[in-house]
């Protein structure tokens, strides 16, 4: 499904059943990859089926850091305009969710206007998160390992998120 035909659905009531006993939902946010991705540089010894490799976090715009810094494993699980995902900051975590397709269960047809749940694909300890900015329409999260990320998400829905 794609957030813009979810606009009457709550995104808060949606998260609400990844919250643990006593935290509470600070705010939400539909978040996905800016474009700009750069083409990946690969070497003749590099394209050999025994050194399949991933692209290097420094090949993704609007993201820096190690390679197992928040920044980068949050990268990870992110995609597309096509396949959005949720972020959600808390007064404990901070969270990644996406839609359905956790189990056969999700691909079941459901009653019109119920939608399937959100699966967790990222967390961590909201102390972790520095800063979130907005940056030229754009959502930077910077964390204490010193790794920053830049989202897309819609621009009206920004402030909010800062403000939560």
């Amino acid at each position: 499904m794609n957030p813009a035909t979810e606009g009457d659905t709550p995104l808060p009531a949606r998260v609400a059943e990844h919250l643990q006993p006593g935290e509470s939902l600070v705010a939400a946010i539909w978040v996905s990859r800016p474009a700009g991705v750069e083409a990946l540089r690969i070497s003749r010894s590099e394209m050999s089926p025994w050194r399949l490799r991933r692209a290097a976090p420094e090949s993704r715009r609007g993201v820096n850091g190690l390679p197992r810094s928040h920044a980068v494993t949050l990268d990870e699980h992110i995609r597309t305009v096509n396949d959005p995902r949720v972020l959600a900051r808390t007064d404990r975590r901070l969270l990644l969710l996406s839609q359905g397709l956790g189990s056969w269960r999700d691909l079941l047809p459901r009653p019109a206007g119920t939608l399937s749940p959100l699966r967790l694909r990222w967390e961590s300890p909201r102390t972790d998160l520095t800063k979130a900015t907005e940056q030229s329409g754009e959502l930077r999260l910077d964390f204490t390992d010193g790794s920053y990320l830049v989202l897309l998400t819609p621009s009206a829905h920004v402030q909010p998120f800062l403000d939560g």
